[in-house]
Formats: C-alpha cells, sequence, structure tokens
C-alpha cells in the first residue's frame, strides 16, 4: 500500500489544485459494488480533488480488506477538469483451507486457532497470520525447524478458492547444551539455574519456548544486578543445531561489568516524614552488595510509608549514582503533594449482600484521612467473609479537591450449599451426609444450616443459626440444637441438646475475639458391656439418663488472608470448658485444648503450614469423667491423626485401649493451590494420647505420612479424600479419608 501511495501522490501533485473530478473509471472489482468503493474513497463526479483527502480514502478503501492493491489514475487532459481511473486487485474469497502432510498436529486443534472462514476475503496478512499460528503450535511440540507454505487452488465455478498449508515439521529440536561466555563471577550451572529453560536430561524435557527463553535472559540479567553488578548485560545470543541434528546448541554472550556496593543512602523532596522513619523501611545498607530488587522494594517501603500518612498523590523515584569508589549512592526523589481524605465510600458489584454488610467490616469511612493500611485490612475483612470470589479497590478523583472517592467493588458468590455425600471408615463403615445451609442469608450475612450425619453406627443431626452482628454491633449471636446417637462395643449413647455462643473482637488485640458458649444436653447411655473386667463397666455405676450444663471460654487470634484454603496468617485458640460444680447437672470435668496452625508461602503457589494441638482433661469436685468425653485419636477432625482409623488410637488401662486424659497432635503439611479451588498436598501427622499429662512423652507419637486433595465444590463446600500411611500400632498400613466440610 505504501508504494501505491506514493504513485498516487506524485500524480496528483502533478495536476493543477483543487480542479474539479470529472469521468470516474473502476477496474479490477467484481463482488465489491462500485458505490460502496466511491463512498469508501470519498470521490464523486463535480467534486474538488484534493490529493490529501484521496489518500486517506484508499486508506480507509485498505481496511475493508477486500483489496491487495490500488491504483489511482488521475487525467488532466481534458480541459478544466480531472478523469480517474481506479484500479484494483481483490483479496481472494476462500472456500476452505486444509493443512497437507500435518504430521503431529491434530487439524481440529488448528482449526480451533485459525479464524479462516468460507466466504471471507483472505489478506496476505491473513495467510502469514495463520502461518505463524502452525508454527508455533509445531514448536509446542518442539518441531522448531518446521515449515509452513501455502498456494491457492484453482476457483470453483462461484470464484471461491481452497488454501492449501503445505507443512514439513522437522525433527523433534530440544535444547542440548546453553553454555556461556564472558562469565567470570558466577559458572555456567548456577546461570543455568535461574533459567526456566533447561538442558535436555532424563528428568526434564529440555523444550524451549522462545517467550521463556526471552524471560530467562532477563533472569540472569537481574541475578548479577541484585548481586553487586549493576551494568550486567546479555550482549547476544546464538542458537545452532548440534550434530545429532536433535537439540540446541545456546550460546549466550554476558558482560558482567564491575562490582559496586551501596554508598549513601540519602532523601529529598520529604518534609512531613522524617528522613529516619523512612531509612528504617529502606531495605538498602552502606557497604552491602548493590540489588536492583532492594532499591525496588525501598521504593515501595516508602510509598507504603507515604500512603499511611494519607499522602495519596505522593511520588518515589531512586537516583541512583555510581562514584569513582565503586560504590552507588541512591537519593530517593519525594514528593509528598497533598494529603487526601476519603469523601465517600461506594460499593459495587453487590446484587445481593446488603451495603451494610459490607461497610462494617471496613477500616476507613468518608471523612478519614486515606490510610494504605487500613485499606488494605478491610479488603481482608471484606474477603474473608467467603462472599465474593474478588475484591477490587478503586479511585475516584475529585475535581478542585486532594480528596478521593474509594470505590470497592465486589464479585459475589454462591453462598448457599445443598450437599450429599458418601465415604467408607474402619470403625464407622459406610457413612453419608445431607447437608443444606446458607451463610449469607437475604444478604444479611447470618449463617443457617441443617446437617445430617449418619453410618451403621451413628446419627447426628443438627441446626445452627449465626447472627455475626447483632444489633448492628460486633457481638456475634448464635445458637444449635442437636440430637446424636451412637453405637459401640462398650455401649450405646444418645444426646440431645442444644447450646447458645456469644462472642465479642478484642478491639485492643488485633484479629483476636472472645467467646462464651454454655452447653445443657441430655445424656443417656445404654447397653453397657457386662464384662466386669473393662473400662467402660464403671458406667454401669452410674444412673443413666443424665444432664450436662457446661460452659466453654475461648480466645481466637485469626489473622489467615482466607477462610478457605488460606496461604499465609495463623489461627491460634485457646479453649477452656468446664461442666458441672456450680452450673448443676450430673456430669463434671475441665477441658483444656489449644490448637495452632501457622501458613506460610514459599515460592510459586506452594504452601507450608504446621498445626500443633495438645488438650488435657480431668474431673471437677467429686465427679468422675465420663468415658465418652475422653480423648480418642484417629481419622480426621480436630482429633485425627491420619493414617490411622477413627477413634483407634487411645490410652493404655490395664489391658485395654481406651480414651486418654491428656493428648498432642503435630501435623506438617505442604499444599500446591492449583486453582483457588483445588488443593493438592502432602502431610505429616504424628499423635497420640496418655491416661495423664505427667505421662505425656512426646518421643511416643503414632506417626502417619500421605498426599491428599481438597476440593471447594459450589453449593456443597469442601470435599477431600486423603490417603495416608500409619507407622505405628498393631494395624500399620494406608488408610484412606473421606473429608466434608470445612475442619481438616
Amino acid at each position: 500500500m505504501r508504494s501505491n501511495l506514493i504513485f498516487l501522490s506524485i500524480l496528483l501533485v502533478s495536476v493543477v489544485s483543487a480542479l474539479p473530478v470529472g469521468e470516474i473509471e473502476i477496474t479490477g472489482s467484481t463482488f465489491v459494488s462500485d458505490s460502496l468503493v466511491l463512498r469508501t474513497l470519498g470521490l464523486e463526479t463535480g467534486q474538488s480533488l484534493r490529493p490529501v483527502e484521496v489518500q486517506h480514502g484508499v486508506q480507509n478503501l485498505y481496511r475493508l480488506g477486500y483489496f491487495s492493491s490500488i491504483e489511482i489514475l488521475a487525467d488532466s487532459s481534458s480541459q478544466n477538469r480531472v478523469d480517474i481511473l481506479i484500479q484494483l486487485s481483490e483479496n481472494n474469497i476462500l472456500s476452505d483451507w486444509r493443512l497437507e502432510n500435518r504430521g503431529s498436529l491434530k487439524e481440529d486443534d488448528v482449526r480451533e486457532n485459525i479464524m479462516l472462514l468460507p466466504g471471507q476475503t483472505v489478506s496476505a496478512a491473513d495467510i502469514e497470520e495463520a502461518r505463524m499460528i502452525i508454527l508455533e503450535m509445531y514448536a509446542e511440540k518442539h518441531r522448531h525447524l518446521a515449515t509452513v507454505d501455502f498456494r491457492w487452488e484453482a476457483p470453483d465455478y462461484d470464484g471461491r478458492q481452497e488454501i492449501v498449508f503445505s507443512c514439513e515439521e522437522g525433527p523433534d529440536i530440544r535444547v542440548g547444551e546453553i553454555d556461556f561466555t564472558g562469565n567470570t563471577v558466577f559458572d555456567d550451572g548456577r546461570l543455568r539455574g535461574e533459567m526456566k529453560t533447561k538442558q535436555d536430561s532424563f528428568w526434564r524435557s529440555g523444550r524451549f519456548r522462545e517467550s521463556d527463553f526471552r524471560e530467562d535472559l532477563h533472569k540472569v540479567e537481574l541475578y548479577y544486578q541484585n548481586r553487586g553488578y549493576p551494568d550486567a548485560r546479555i550482549l547476544d545470543f546464538k542458537k545452532s543445531i548440534l550434530e545429532d541434528g536433535r537439540h540446541y546448541f545456546i550460546e549466550i554472550a554476558v558482560n558482567e561489568g564491575e562490582f559496586y556496593e551501596f554508598g549513601q543512602v540519602t532523601f529529598s523532596g520529604n518534609q512531613e516524614v522524617p528522613d529516619n522513619i523512612l531509612l528504617d523501611n529502606v531495605r538498602i545498607r552502606t557497604d552491602q552488595e548493590y540489588s536492583i530488587s532492594r532499591v525496588e522494594e525501598s521504593v515501595d517501603n516508602i510509598y507504603i510509608q507515604l500512603h499511611d500518612r494519607g499522602y495519596f498523590y505522593a511520588s518515589v523515584e531512586a537516583d541512583i549514582n555510581e562514584n569513582d569508589e565503586n560504590r552507588i549512592d541512591v537519593n530517593f526523589l519525594i514528593e509528598e503533594g497533598e494529603r487526601a481524605h476519603i469523601r465517600r465510600v461506594e460499593i459495587t458489584g453487590n446484587t445481593r449482600t446488603l451495603d451494610n454488610v459490607i461497610r462494617r467490616e471496613l477500616r476507613l469511612h468518608p471523612g478519614d484521612l486515606f490510610q494504605r493500611s487500613s485499606l488494605m485490612r478491610s479488603l481482608r475483612n471484606v474477603y474473608y467473609l467467603n462472599y465474593f470470589e474478588d475484591v477490587i479497590p478503586d479511585f475516584r478523583s475529585i475535581e478542585g479537591s486532594s480528596d478521593i472517592d474509594l470505590v470497592i467493588e465486589v464479585a459475589e458468590k454462591g453462598t448457599g450449599k445443598a450437599g450429599i455425600g458418601a465415604g467408607y471408615g474402619e470403625v464407622d463403615g459406610m457413612s453419608g451426609y445431607l447437608e443444606f445451609g446458607e451463610q449469607n442469608l437475604f444478604g444479611r450475612g447470618q449463617s443457617v444450616s441443617v446437617n445430617y450425619q449418619f453410618s451403621s453406627k451413628r446419627q447426628d443431626i443438627q441446626l445452627s443459626f449465626r447472627e455475626p452482628w447483632f444489633r448492628d454491633t460486633p457481638l456475634s449471636l448464635g445458637g444449635e440444637l442437636f440430637h446424636t446417637t451412637s453405637t459401640r462395643t462398650e455401649y450405646d449413647r444418645k444426646r440431645t441438646g442444644g447450646a447458645i455462643t456469644v462472642g465479642r473482637p478484642l478491639p485492643w488485640i488485633d484479629y483476636t475475639s472472645v467467646s462464651v458458649r454454655y452447653l445443657l444436653e441430655h445424656v443417656d447411655v445404654f447397653d453397657i458391656t457386662s464384662d466386669s473386667t473393662s473400662f467402660y463397666y464403671s458406667l454401669r455405676d452410674e444412673e443413666w439418663p443424665r444432664w450436662t450444663s457446661a460452659l466453654r471460654f475461648r480466645i481466637l487470634r485469626d489473622s489467615r488472608d482466607r477462610q478457605v484454603f488460606p496461604s499465609e496468617g495463623s489461627v491460634n485458640s485457646l479453649t477452656a470448658e468446664f461442666a458441672g460444680g456450680i452450673l448443676s447437672g450430673n456430669i463434671g470435668y475441665q477441658k483444656y485444648l489449644i490448637d495452632s496452625s501457622w501458613y506460610v508461602p514459599t515460592f510459586w503457589k506452594f504452601i507450608f503450614s504446621l498445626r500443633a494441638r495438645a488438650g488435657f482433661i480431668s474431673r471437677l469436685g467429686d465427679d468422675n469423667v465420663p468415658a465418652y468425653e475422653l480423648f480418642e485419636l484417629g481419622g480426621t477432625g480436630f482429633f485425627g491423626v491420619r493414617g490411622y482409623g477413627s477413634r483407634s488410637i487411645g490410652a493404655v488401662e490395664g489391658m485395654e485401649t481406651v480414651g486418654g486424659r491428656s493428648m498432642i497432635i503435630l501435623t506438617a503439611e505442604y499444599r500446591l493451590r492449583v486453582i483457588d479451588q483445588i488443593q493438592l498436598s502432602v502431610f505429616a501427622d504424628a499423635g497420640n494420647t496418655w491416661n495423664s499429662w505427667r505421662a505425656s512423652n512426646i518421643n511416643d507419637l503414632n506417626r502417619g505420612i500421605g498426599f491428599g486433595i481438597r476440593v471447594e465444590v459450589p453449593m456443597l463446600g469442601i470435599m477431600g479424600l486423603d490417603y495416608a500411611y500409619g507407622f505405628d500400632g498393631p494395624d500399620k498400613g494406608w488408610e484412606p479419608h473421606f473429608q466434608f466440610g470445612t475442619t481438616f
């Protein structure tokens, strides 16, 4: 098109300016109407001919995609007018296209990526784009030497033509060797370790991707620049085929430059934020090796300090100066700007959840000075509700003012549950569950659920309700009703009762709340063993049914970034429960539980977690601790030790294994977040229970290791499967664990 436009300009410039257009003749157009051509060019008989306008018209005509060439000839031999000849070459009309000698490619896969449709006019650019896509698909299959040509078949009766892409995929090419030249500080192996592109080996594919390789070159430069070599650069690289014809030899030329340390760190432009506060937040120290990442992190940290003081419009720039002593002085150029207050907070995207449910979780309100830390905490609080897939902040500037509007956009997700499932355990045999619930009832943040779990030896039904903000105060109020029956070899038990829980966050301790729960239940134990030597025979000495009146106190600190599949933070709780005594009832005991879980992101999508649980139970007053309240470990849940069946780990009482009065469980887990809703894990559990706290022995734990999967299923909640091997006890071996709900 460029050559055509130059030709057009030479012709028209030679014509007397602004002569009227005479006759217009169009040739070469068979399927595009003359009226469309003239309308697009902006030409009509009698109008004044203006070269610039005609050039724009030709460009517009090209954009239609119908023509491969456009030539406009002007004849001014007729007196006082210009006759125009428009010579067009049309692009071919496609009937279809196909691959020839496609080799390892599947034509259906190629058709999904190439947008060439029958009836379409095809330009040279369209064909070249299709060729490049095919070559990229060959490259994904290691066919880096593939060639793709094309030809047009003869027109059919409608004048349409077929394109044939003729392919030669060539050999399977991998990366055979990567060498560096010019490197003296770091050897080849160390630099190769920074690259995603790897040499072909027994455990590596040797895949070569152009995009990865370009990123690798930047990573090598960055490796130097973070270790004292700010001027390090990749000069060039060469790819060639080794003698075997199936591997690349890649040679990368490096210029390392000189080694530098940090020199002076100074600040300029800051008026309200003193140097000493800024210096505490930079990651640079004199005599430390130069690192560009430390400079960038320091800039970010200074931004955070300024934003936390309301300087929303602040700017920070690092001025880097090399001196003669191989030192780099860094001066942070700061413009604080004006402080910004929040004029208005807008909530968008919530089609179901009431604004108030979101606003009460915010730490920023209209009239407040903008603070980044308060904003981040607000976003965490809203996301932690688990009502939203995403929470995105935005800001709107106000004309004539330094203040801003804060806009929080949320993307809601399903919060209802309607689940049904089944599983198998060695102790309970076949089991199943039914669950119906809503975590965000009527968009008010309330939760309600009905849960029914059953097996051949156990049936539980529970109805619960929770109001997290009672009367729009941070006081939570919840209640539950339950009925449970269980069958064991030694006794059967039936429990019916309810509980009320009241909780409130502690304003002076971040992420921390306290709660009090009162439980009243009617307990009946029957079909007690007649074996007088059994530990459980003592249950015959009590009069059944009996009443349990218990009060539980809990302090909880939860700083996790999310409720489901957290990646950082911790959750720690201390629980004390008392039954009987001044609370009345027929059963008395005191129970103490500690639970601590920590989550640490490592690299990519991997998360490392540690968890420790410990417990102790003893009598309160003259009442003995009921046998069914003692600790029995194994399986999943709070008392779970994977690799062992449910309730299979107990304390030794004479010749019998029974529940213990003290317990310890330790867990280490390494998780991979495949996507937000799926996690894979490998884990190690160890735990045991003893007759007394004094008898507890950290070296006497039942150990298990295994792997598992967790899936968050809409409407069904969390579902998981663990498969673990237990190393200790009489029944060593593999144990499957099916799990439903959120307690793992």
